[in-house]
């Protein structure tokens, strides 16, 4: 049977000749399956050698349009948790998107990790990470929802929304709501009516 690093080296093989006219072309790979179920076996691994995340790394990468590992991860948690710490600081943006993805689904022990992430080079890579830690429902959504509602970037105005809904807070909801429909961006402005009304939400204590 073919180690992880033979199979991964006949992709790169493959690679030089293969049709890249379609998304997701990576995956056209013969062996594709042998590849990806290679990777899932080395990720529940103990312990991981150096050699092995190297090529986990680059597997997630090249299936960043289909996700099997990203998949995988997100329904074992526990036995990728180690793989999934390394692969967050992956020098590759189409690894660390997914690795974020996943962690939303992490609780509380993956919010340093996606605050860690808020400050990634990568601007698709920083908004999957605000997509997931909104999902946690952090204890500082509010200051976050702020935060990034003022970003130059249109499509993390747009991620903050997620932000704004987690406090439940009409007050907040309302004064967020109000500026996002005086966006510059028209489909900022038509995600922002999707929020609650202040009729369907109850008045949070800690509104500001």
């Amino acid at each position: 049977m073919k180690t992880l690093k033979n199979l991964y080296k006949d992709w790169e093989k493959w690679v030089s000749t293969a049709d890249k006219s379609e998304d997701g072309w990576q995956s056209y790979y013969p062996a594709w399956d042998d590849l990806m179920n290679a990777a899932i076996s080395a990720m529940t691994q103990q312990p991981l050698d150096a050699e092995a995340l190297e090529y986990i790394d680059k597997c997630w990468a090249i299936s960043e349009e289909t996700e099997d590992l990203a998949c995988y991860a997100e329904n074992h948690i526990d036995e990728c948790w180690d793989v999934l710490c390394h692969l967050a600081k992956s020098e590759y943006p189409d690894t660390r998107w997914q690795v974020y993805s996943v962690l939303g689904f992490a609780g509380p022990r993956a919010e340093s990790l996606l605050r860690n992430g808020l400050l990634d080079s990568d601007d698709y890579c920083k908004r999957r990470a605000l997509l997931s830690l909104a999902r946690l429902q952090p204890d500082d959504a509010r200051q976050l929802a702020s935060q990034f509602l003022q970003d130059a970037d249109p499509y993390m105005r747009l991620a903050s929304i997620e932000m704004v809904r987690v406090p439940k807070d009409a007050k907040f909801i309302h004064q967020m709501q109000t500026l996002l429909l005086q966006d510059p961006d028209e489909y900022v402005r038509k995600a922002a009516l999707t929020l609650p009304s202040t009729e369907t939400i109850q008045e949070s204590p800690g509104a500001i």
